[in-house]
């Protein structure tokens, strides 16, 4: 009789995740847990055992599905204990190493008792957040310890319920709406009122912009895909000579990483003013004086003559008739030999991908980056495009022709 596919994904699960298990043990790294004191990254550098991951990942997931059916598995998600979580700040009420009572805990957040033990529970059963070592009372898990000390991880969640949420609730409506793809025709302006764009909208309430960067800064870090370091040491940045416009950069992150790496490049961070606000005090002494940030509006024309101009994860977000707009600000300023280095998916042919690559990613193909800057300037010339191994974002580079 032919193996089914449950017995096939069962296998798969138990193979990869040994061989994961095994490099752990091999290289004295800490396995995976639940508890406060559980690891929040693998610290996994081999590339091979990265694959066995996901492969494991991938199993897993497919045969949850296949197990729980259709009926279940169409059941919608419910998401509102990670906003009871936030709002009421309980992450930061249960003790780091104790614990807390529910009767406590329901006091501290204004809450009625019977409602904060069903949050809670229900985090612990569908988030692993928070555990409950002993009937009514509450510790950490290393997910809830994660989201109380670490700001960015509790900004991202925040703009979650706080802006993408709500937004989410009117996307439909907007699709109904309108028929354009113009980026202020969203469920997200809807929401708000606002005939501005999301980025634009941001600009223009501070708090708003600041909460944003630090949650960008924690969602690039969730995907091991969307590391720093295949941007930093898949790119030949030794042979540049010069300046680097790093467009867009929030507070400087990438180019602090390559200030480190390649002393003999300067680094200018643009960012909307409320997004760079205060980043150039918190630089380490070291590469103070190569990295400086200035305010722009990347839709405004470029001032700087630079080598290169790095836009990581920008373009994602804007349609193509925008994209060629931001590459248009840059022509005035390009001198023969500069370059445009972006950081972005690349969509890959249909199915060639594992399932949770397929399921990140929806973005452009090789052929439309190449037509996107030929549309803004011919003398943008050929791409060349790399794609580091385990990468999720691809490098694309364009030399200006001259």
């Amino acid at each position: 009789m032919a193996t089914t596919r449950i017995a096939e994904l069962a296998t798969q699960v138990a193979e990869n995740t040994k061989r994961v298990d095994d490099y752990l043990r091999q290289h004295d790294l800490p396995s995976p847990s639940f508890d406060a004191e559980g690891p929040v990254d693998f610290c996994i550098r081999s590339e091979e055992i990265q694959r066995a991951r996901n492969l494991a990942i991938d199993g897993a997931a497919e045969l949850l599905d296949l197990l729980r059916g259709p009926k279940e598995s169409l059941q919608p998600v419910n998401a509102t204990s990670l906003q009871a979580i936030h709002r009421f700040d309980i992450v930061r009420k249960v003790p780091i190493g104790g614990e807390i009572s529910f009767k406590d805990l329901a006091e501290q957040c204004d809450l009625y008792e019977p409602d904060l033990r069903r949050i809670i529970r229900f985090a612990i059963s569908f988030h692993r957040i928070f555990q409950e070592p002993r009937r009514g009372f509450v510790t950490h898990s290393a997910a809830s310890r994660k989201l109380a000390e670490d700001q960015d991880f509790h900004d991202a969640l925040g703009l979650v319920f706080n802006e993408f949420v709500p937004s989410f609730g009117r996307t439909v409506d907007a699709l109904e709406q309108f028929k354009d793809q113009e980026p202020s025709q969203t469920g997200f302006a809807l929401l708000r009122n606002t005939t501005q764009p999301f980025f634009k909208y941001m600009g223009d309430h501070p708090a708003r912009a600041k909460l944003f960067a630090g949650a960008m800064k924690t969602f690039s870090l969730v995907d091991p895909g969307h590391s720093p370091a295949f941007l930093v040491q898949g790119y030949p940045w030794d042979s540049i000579n010069g300046t680097v416009v790093d467009v867009g950069g929030s507070k400087g992150s990438i180019s602090i990483l390559l200030a480190k790496d390649f002393p003999t490049l300067n680094f200018i961070v643009q960012d909307l003013p409320g997004v760079i606000e205060g980043a150039e005090s918190k630089l380490d002494a070291t590469i103070a004086e190569r990295v400086s940030f200035q305010g722009r509006d990347f839709f405004t024309p470029q001032t700087v003559v630079a080598d290169a101009y790095l836009f990581r994860w920008i373009f994602h977000n804007w349609p193509d008739k925008y994209v060629v707009a931001i590459l248009r600000t840059l022509v005035p300023v390009m001198k023969t030999g500069a370059r445009v280095i972006v950081n972005e998916i690349l969509n890959p042919p249909s199915n060639s991908l594992s399932l949770s690559s397929e399921r990140s990613i929806r973005e452009r193909e090789a052929e439309e980056w190449q037509d996107l800057f030929l549309e803004a300037d011919p003398r943008f010339g050929v791409l060349k495009i790399w794609v580091p191994t385990g990468a999720s974002l691809a490098i694309i580079e364009a030399v200006w022709q001259g």
